[in-house]
């Protein structure tokens, strides 16, 4: 028996080994990329081999992906490999502030509803619950089409689409810490509500919050995408992934590396985010009472 048991045991630390390696490349290769894909950004006007993203016949119109030009040229000759790269920079300006705020005022409401609960916590599920029950994209439409085409509008239309759903990721994780034995010991050795809040119930909503983050990232990416393939979103010159990828669906048979290259960068981008996402929550540990 005890033989078996070994066995049985010696025979499981092999196969969990290389899960966890394959895990942890994986990992490494999306934060990689994502810290590619920020550098580029940042550094766009900085980059000399980038040609101006508005700089048309830098190549042949809709010529193939080559040496000269990686992904290609589109229509009007311009190299699609810079404007990826330069269409990454408004992108992630667009999603960076919109998660930021969402997490922020997102964030404080839900932990305030889910610690205090009674009328607060009434108060802002009536307002959570409306806002999720409105179309996203209808109602970041209606927001742009009413305030204009702009980047400030834009990113005010999806960070309100973030507020909501972030608040009830949060009231459910401080309902879940609220209740624990730790929260309840510093409440009886005389620990106030600021205490109990900040020092207690925040530290251990926050990792779920951090998480969540990238994954909302991914979020506000396809939701500007999805406004720019539909003519709402940010104004030309300015350039974005989406705005890019609706430049070019009109010419998939002639041209396909025209959607499709910036269509990869944008697909690889929001899962490298996902799994981020996924295992920064899986790999951070709640923490117990501080007091």
């Amino acid at each position: 028996m005890t033989d078996a048991v070994t066995t049985a045991i010696g025979g499981s630390q092999p196969e969990i080994a290389p899960r966890r390696r394959r895990h942890n490349v994986a990992l490494w290769l999306s934060v990689g990329w994502l810290g590619l894909v920020i550098a580029g950004a940042v550094l766009a006007p900085w980059l000399g081999f980038l040609d101006d993203p508005q700089k048309p016949l830098s190549g042949q119109p809709e010529e193939g992906p080559g040496w000269s030009h990686w992904f290609g040229t589109d229509q009007l000759g311009r190299d699609m490999f810079s404007r990826s790269v330069w269409g990454s920079r408004l992108s992630l300006s667009i999603a960076g502030p919109a998660v930021g705020i969402g997490i922020v005022v997102g964030g404080v409401l839900g932990v305030m509803a889910g610690y205090f609960g009674r009328w607060i916590d009434l108060a802002v599920s009536s307002v959570v619950n409306v806002a999720l029950a409105l179309p996203a994209l209808v109602f970041a439409l209606f927001i742009v089409t009413m305030l204009g085409q702009s980047y400030t509008n834009v990113t005010i239309a999806v960070t309100i689409l973030t507020i909501p759903a972030i608040a009830r990721i949060a009231r459910a994780q401080a309902l879940r810490f609220a209740a624990r034995e730790f929260v309840t010991v510093a409440n009886m050795m005389g620990a106030r509500w600021p205490r109990l809040l900040f020092r207690e119930v925040m530290p251990n909503v926050i990792p779920a919050l951090a998480s969540i983050a990238f994954l909302a990232m991914g979020i506000v990416i396809i939701a500007e995408g999805s406004l720019s393939f539909i003519g709402v979103s940010v104004g030309s010159p300015s350039i974005t992934w989406g705005n890019i990828l609706a430049a070019g669906k009109g010419r998939l048979e002639d041209a396909p590396h025209i959607a499709l290259t910036t269509g990869g960068v944008m697909f690889v981008t929001l899962m490298a985010l996902n799994f981020v996402g996924d295992e920064l929550l899986r790999r951070l540990d709640v923490r117990e009472a501080r007091i």
